[in-house]
């Protein structure tokens, strides 16, 4: 994908990128990179932004995903067994019904953390809908930067006095309970929200269910106590 002046923006200054005279090499490499004169593809996407709706997974699979506001679906309207076989004992573990909605699902625990969305970006959007607001009293909520670097500009900025004036819990940067490191783990039965990148069975503790979310579907449920369509906060 052919970079662009905010991809410069972005990586001017950090520490691993060139600097001086090799960074202004580097760049005028990278804008030398655009698609060629008269390219075909086998395919071209256009995606209407409005017209997203918010994800959630329901299974033990990163793949087991839907709309929030869709139905779990039914094995037995999948014509592969051996999907059907997955879906079914994925659901068991889960504890959940063909046709369920899981909005309005409580859950126990929220994490906002993994290096999949817990940038600086992810966290200044989760200050931003959690201002002001409070984390229900059901649920505990656990805010971990993605790095070091993160964390040092998200406490510049002030999201971390954000975060804990809503009742969440600030954390060292780390892995956390991405993988049930350090004690931050579901107990068994436990539900999460959480933004990190897997949700296979134990993923974040011996017997917890994951629910893979965005950052704000996770903080809209952490306020809610219940899963919740982040569009239902920030209309």
């Amino acid at each position: 994908m052919r970079p662009n002046e905010i991809t410069f923006e972005y990586l001017a200054g950090r520490p691993h990128a060139p600097k001086g005279a090799d960074w202004d090499k580097a760049v005028a490499t990278w804008r030398a990179l655009p698609t060629d004169d008269g390219a075909t593809f086998d395919n071209e996407v256009v995606l209407n932004a409005d017209d997203l709706i918010p994800m959630i997974t329901y299974g033990t699979n990163p793949g087991m995903g839907m709309a929030i506001t869709a139905n779990v679906p039914d094995p037995d309207k999948l014509s592969d067994v051996s999907e059907k076989m997955a879906l079914d004992k994925a659901l068991k573990y889960m504890d959940l019904q063909p046709g369920q909605k899981l909005l309005g699902k409580p859950v126990d625990v929220v994490f906002v953390g993994s290096c999949t969305n817990s940038r600086i970006s992810d966290l200044r959007e989760a200050a931003r809908m959690i201002k002001d607001r409070k984390v229900a009293s059901s649920v505990r909520m656990m805010v971990v930067p993605g790095s070091q670097q993160v964390k040092k500009q998200a406490e510049a900025e002030g999201l971390h006095e954000i975060f804990k004036a809503a009742g969440a819990e600030w954390r060292e940067a780390g892995c956390s309970m991405c993988i049930a490191m350090n004690g931050d783990q579901l107990q068994p039965g436990q539900y999460a929200v959480s933004t990190s990148n897997r949700n296979f069975e134990g993923r974040q503790g011996k017997g917890g269910r994951t629910f893979l979310a965005s950052p704000l579907t996770a903080v809209a449920t952490a306020v809610n106590g219940v899963i919740t369509d982040p569009r239902e906060m920030t209309n």
